[in-house]
């Protein structure tokens, strides 16, 4: 007699394999993000450091991000002229005299929303 199908013990076999695969590849997104998440948070303390450089030697914040590129010398922070996060969007950037903030807008790429990143010292 010729067999056609699948059995009970076989299909449960394959969702197994299925579950045990899709959850790998859930924790290796989260690592990923992860990742990302620590990698901005050094960007924006880097930054945040020669900011403060900067308001030490000279008494006040600069205007722009850019006018750090060279002190920072970081090319792989850097695109098309800009400080970039993990996922390629620019800083932002609020300066007050020597007041200043720097943060990234997250994977969103939105500002104003919950998975904004600013750095902050644990």
């Amino acid at each position: 007699m010729a067999r056609r199908g699948f059995t009970l013990v076989e299909m449960l076999v394959v969702i197994a394999v299925l579950a045990i695969l899709a959850g790998a590849s859930f924790a290796i997104f989260r690592s990923v993000e992860a990742a990302r998440i620590s990698l901005t948070e050094n960007r924006i303390h880097s930054i945040r450091c020669e900011v403060k450089t900067h308001v030490m030697k000279k008494g006040f914040a600069p205007a722009a991000l850019e006018d750090l590129a060279k002190a920072l010398d970081q090319p792989g922070m850097m695109k098309n002229g800009k400080f970039v996060d993990a996922w390629d969007h620019p800083f932002q950037y609020r300066v007050d005299g020597k007041e200043f903030r720097v943060w990234s807008c997250g994977p969103d790429g939105i500002p104003g929303t919950g998975d904004d990143i600013d750095y902050v010292k644990n």
